[in-house]
């Protein structure tokens, strides 16, 4: 249930199944970690040491034999927020660092059922305060149900804190859904098609519905200019 979001913290799959062990069962020694998971000694010491130096394990010394315990879920937060805080100091020298140079257009190619996670990642990483971003063809009821339900309400969190307005121009009928942040248009089905088109920043996203799911992202200031022209062309023509 939870494993996803620990994996963001930047444990692998065997380490978040150490942590959640630990946290259940208290303090241990690496044996009988390894005898628990049915992993191999050796590597549960090598994954007890990188787990030590990002913070989620601590050891002690029981009966002269080493033991390891998990670090309050609470603690960890805290611990990251601290980096946060000091990662934020120096921000503004490092993003003085990278020379100008010519614009160059980057295009990516995603596959998957998490493709729409990649994208709202993305935009939470790139947007800033009282911007607004434009999407057309979404499909709430299939983003709710089908692709990213936790997510996406963690989204609508972030531009809602941030104050963050949605444009959002959808096929006549479909489902919307009610926050401050958004704004609906309606269009006819035949103007829609069936990929979803997202602007934000210098940024254009193509989410293409179904099996697998794809998502093309582009980045070039120019493209991400001309998308937002023709969104703007289309939202005087659709209807509140």
């Amino acid at each position: 249930m939870y494993e996803e979001q620990m994996k963001e913290l930047g444990l692998t799959d065997n380490e978040v199944r150490i942590y959640l062990l630990l946290l259940r069962q208290g303090m241990m020694n690496p044996s009988d970690i390894a005898e628990k998971l049915g992993f191999h000694r050796g590597y549960v010491y090598d994954a007890l040491e990188r787990m030590q130096e990002k913070g989620v394990i601590n050891s002690l010394r029981k009966d002269n034999k080493k033991h390891y315990q998990a670090t309050h879920p609470e603690s960890v937060a805290e611990m990251l927020r601290l980096r946060l805080e000091n990662f934020q100091k120096i921000l503004p020298k490092l993003a003085r660092l990278p020379k100008e140079v010519e614009e160059e257009t980057m295009v990516e190619l995603h596959k998957g059922s998490k493709v729409y996670r990649t994208l709202l990642k993305d935009i939470v990483i790139s947007l800033k305060r009282n911007e607004e971003v434009y999407l057309i063809g979404i499909d709430e009821e299939v983003l709710l149900t089908q692709v990213e339900p936790i997510y996406l309400k963690q989204y609508l969190n972030v531009i809602r804190d941030r104050n963050v307005k949605e444009l959002i121009i959808i096929a006549k009928g479909k489902k919307r859904l009610k926050h401050r942040n958004l704004e609906y248009r309606e269009l006819g089905e035949e103007y829609i098609g069936k990929t979803a088109q997202i602007i934000y920043g210098n940024k254009v996203a193509l989410f293409l519905l179904g099996t697998p799911y794809y998502l093309i992202a582009i980045e070039n200031r120019d493209v991400a200019d001309t998308y937002r022209k023709q969104f703007h062309l289309l939202w005087q023509l659709a209807k509140k």
